[in-house]
């Protein structure tokens, strides 16, 4: 080796030294900005307040910023976790919350690297792969950095749990799928999975935190308050909730879950913003629409047995199939949960990993198929964010539900592609 060579490699290491600086003190000013925004997150600070004053932290309209209200809709548990942090200055709960997502994501990108192997791929593949699942899922984590939302954190949480099964840290995998359900429900899709694929211990561990989590805020406020909290979250979050059926006007065109997609073609929701471009196909009865959503879900629910692949309490093929598996029922989260908006999207994340894994290595005549239905999605579900397409644009595209229609084409791509074919 020349000593140019030498130099020039030493060079090239110390820019890369920097630049990683560089990069995180970029992130910390972008965390910093956002936070002083509050986004949702001053729900969850302003029901930790109303229960640190002993007042009930549901039914309660809490102020945002102007004319902006929201009420709060998590677990009691999570508002009695933001307590401490109320007595900080406005604005640092957030600002730690969303340094924290920039962990959770790098453990996010990591476990997938590893279960994918992308190790395996050429440095070049490797960019690409990197490349492409950062602009198919870049819209969704900006979103959630914007609202200050906990989607990045759920997902962490289901990812996690799942990579400490393999590591057979059972107690923190219970742990963590407990934490994420009793905060937000989303990561229940886990516990059926885990289920099927025999991972007994967990579920043992998730049982005893989930109990210890909903009485905790008793030690605190006392059995009968927390009883009362706990009735009123049930009410709000109940599934059979009519407004949970069809989503109505009051929600918004920002709804993107499937009772969103067919209350705004088969009911005469207005659009929430005005818009009168048509888009009902069908006026149906609130009973017929309820039949077709739940066959629906059902659908979604049984779909994935193809991705699955084996009897139950099986394990699964190798780590390469489980991410697949997996990616797919993460996938369906944001579709058959309802009231979900664009940053529930994000767990769409794993399922755009896998599918850009298999790309990068496929052959062109290959190729065609696949890129057709990522330039769909694309199209419909990052592109149409309004910092590309202008406001007004972004809002036609809401009001058509084309995130809901972006999303479809991604686990077509999905089925068609799977990366543990390729990983053997």
């Amino acid at each position: 080796m020349s000593l140019n060579t030498s130099i020039n490699r030493f060079h090239a290491s110390k820019t890369a030294h920097y630049s990683k600086y560089v990069l995180g003190i970029l992130l910390l000013i972008y965390c910093y900005i956002q936070a002083l925004k509050g986004g949702d997150f001053r729900i969850y600070m302003g029901a930790a307040d109303l229960l640190r004053a002993g007042q009930n932290c549901y039914n309660e309209w809490i102020h945002l910023s102007g004319d902006n209200y929201g009420q709060y809709s998590y677990s009691p548990f999570f508002a009695t976790l933001l307590i401490p942090f109320t007595y900080l200055p406005k604005g640092s709960a957030e600002f730690l919350f969303l340094v924290a997502n920039l962990f959770f994501i790098q453990r996010i990108a990591l476990f997938l690297k590893m279960n994918l192997q992308v190790q395996k791929l050429s440095l070049v593949q490797q960019y690409a792969w990197g490349l492409l699942t950062l602009i198919l899922s870049i819209r969704f984590a900006l979103h959630n950095f914007e609202m200050v939302q906990m989607t990045i954190f759920l997902l962490f949480c289901c990812l996690e749990a799942l990579h400490q099964v393999q590591q057979k840290r059972y107690w923190l995998s219970g742990l963590l799928l407990g934490l994420g359900i009793v905060i937000k429900i989303l990561p229940l899709v886990m516990l059926p999975y885990f289920l099927f694929r025999k991972h007994w211990q967990p579920l043992f561990y998730f049982l005893l935190f989930v109990a210890l989590f909903m009485f905790t805020p008793a030690l605190f406020f006392g059995l009968e308050m927390n009883q009362i909290l706990l009735f009123d979250w049930w009410n709000i979050i109940n599934p059979t909730n009519a407004e949970f059926v069809a989503e109505q006007n009051k929600f918004g065109d920002g709804i993107h879950s499937l009772s969103a997609l067919l209350a705004a073609y088969f009911s005469d929701t207005p659009s929430f913003w005005g818009i009168k471009n048509p888009r009902v196909i069908q006026v149906l009865s609130q009973e017929d629409l309820s039949k077709l959503l739940n066959g629906l879900r059902l659908f979604f629910v049984l779909l994935s047995f193809y991705f699955l692949r084996t009897l139950p309490f099986q394990k699964a093929k190798n780590k390469v199939h489980e991410i697949w598996e997996l990616s797919y029922i993460l996938a369906v989260v944001p579709l058959i949960f309802p009231h979900q908006q664009k940053y529930a999207f994000f767990f769409l994340l794993p399922a755009i990993a896998s599918v850009a894994f298999v790309f990068v290595q496929q052959k062109v005549e290959k190729q065609k198929l696949t890129l057709i239905l990522l330039s769909l999605f694309f199209l419909l579900a990052v592109f149409t964010t309004d910092g590309i397409i202008g406001k007004e644009l972004s809002r036609l595209s809401q009001h058509y539900k084309t995130i809901t229609f972006g999303t479809l084409f991604l686990m077509i791509a999905l089925a068609i592609n799977k990366p543990y074919k390729l990983s053997k």
